[in-house]
């Protein structure tokens, strides 16, 4: 549970740790993969990360807590 509570308040640095992983362990012989195999791999996991970066940093139009708390004042309209 934890990694996952980490994962919820970093995603950015998950992200690049997944990034970081590939190359690694295709340096290092772990996965046997081409370059161009390699470069379909990370852009695929770079456009899958930032997709899910973005829904977990991205602010909501009216955001609650989990006990359904506004967190934000409500607008005004004058």
């Amino acid at each position: 549970m934890w990694l996952f509570k980490q994962i919820r308040q970093e995603p950015v640095l998950f992200q690049g740790l997944i990034q970081a992983l590939f190359p690694v362990l295709v340096a290092f012989g772990a996965l046997q993969l081409q370059e161009s195999q390699l470069g379909a791999l990370y852009a695929f996991t770079a456009a899958l990360l930032s997709f899910l970066t973005r829904i977990q940093v991205t602010p909501l139009s009216n955001p609650r807590d989990d006990a359904d708390n506004r967190l934000a004042p409500r607008p005004r309209s004058d």
